[in-house]
């Protein structure tokens, strides 16, 4: 049998393109979301059909998964298309929040109180979200009664562009978008700056760094997720340290038709040295994986992550 091949996700071509995200939306202005998921249907299809490692990807998340008795999810293929489906669909509902046609009161924030704090004493933070579930929907959530900006960590510029479209459908979006293909200081104090006016910096806590490798990577640190070794990047904790800010985990899955997004306080401020940094990090990541792996048990078909994530 041939041998998987374990390509960075950096490196891999982006399926989804500025150009069919601009046909989506024209789809989705002029004939609604009911329409718009039924030409999508055929390109997921082709997708679970044509995309051999997202397909094998995804059913060895679900054999993992459903070694859980508190899970109740069956590590098949139906499973994998519906996962694709649900990830396809959310662009959708991503769509409708962003053309003011996603009713507001299907987003529902859960124990967002320690957000809310920041928000009101106008205290930045760093919001820490995944591959679990919709964040876009998220925005829509804070838009119910906050006027809280959200300046968006994104890793290579195709999901730059495709963000920056998403957000142009609407005019009163308050969101940039911070491109990290090449970060430096003065991006730094940029953040910095962000953090000291009241922002929120949103940032992925589940995504390897472009420049990670298998060998002598000092950019992650391996602990155990659903039981099985996987890697987690440190740069967000260590963000966290520079800008000297607290972390709020963010999390947004649908649940019946409705989406909750769910809020919670991970730590005020990451404080380390030279010799406790390793010690300090790993305890701080799996703090974060442990509630990353309670939410990802609350919707187990919700999981959009593609790329080879754990060890096999």
């Amino acid at each position: 049998m041939q041998k998987q091949k374990n390509t960075h996700w950096a490196h891999t071509t982006e399926r989804g393109s500025t150009l069919g995200i601009s046909f989506l939306a024209f789809v989705f202005k002029v004939f609604g979301a009911r329409f718009c998921k039924v030409i999508m249907s055929p390109v997921l299809l082709y997708f679970y059909l044509f995309n051999g490692v997202a397909r094998r990807n995804t059913y060895h998340y679900l054999q993992i998964i459903s070694q859980f008795d508190d899970v109740h999810v069956k590590a098949s293929q139906w499973n994998v298309v519906k996962i694709i489906f649900n990830f396809g669909y959310g662009i959708v509902d991503k769509l409708g929040a962003w053309t003011g046609k996603f009713p507001l009161v299907n987003v529902i924030p859960v124990d967002d109180e320690d957000f809310r704090y920041h928000e009101k004493n106008n205290i930045g933070a760093l919001l820490l979200i995944s591959h679990l579930g919709n964040f876009e929907m998220s925005r829509v959530a804070s838009q119910l009664r906050s006027t809280a900006k959200f300046n968006i960590f994104m890793h290579t510029k195709n999901s730059a562009k495709i963000m920056k479209l998403i957000d142009g459908l609407n005019e009163k979006s308050k969101v940039s978008i911070i491109q990290g293909d090449n970060f430096s200081m003065s991006s730094i104090m940029n953040l910095k700056d962000k953090i000291d006016a009241g922002e929120f910096v949103v940032i992925a806590g589940d995504r390897i760094p472009v420049n990670s490798s298998d060998e002598n990577d000092s950019t992650t640190i391996t602990t155990k997720f659903l039981g099985h070794e996987a890697k987690f990047p440190i740069g967000p904790f260590v963000l966290s340290k520079v800008l000297e800010c607290p972390i709020i985990t963010l999390f947004s899955i649908k649940q019946r038709g409705k989406y909750s997004v769910y809020f919670k306080k991970l730590t005020d401020k990451v404080v380390f040295n030279r010799k406790n940094r390793q010690q300090v990090l790993h305890e701080i990541i799996e703090i974060y994986v442990k509630e990353l792996e309670r939410q990802t048990k609350k919707a187990p078909l919700q999981w959009y992550n593609f790329h080879k994530f754990w060890k096999q």
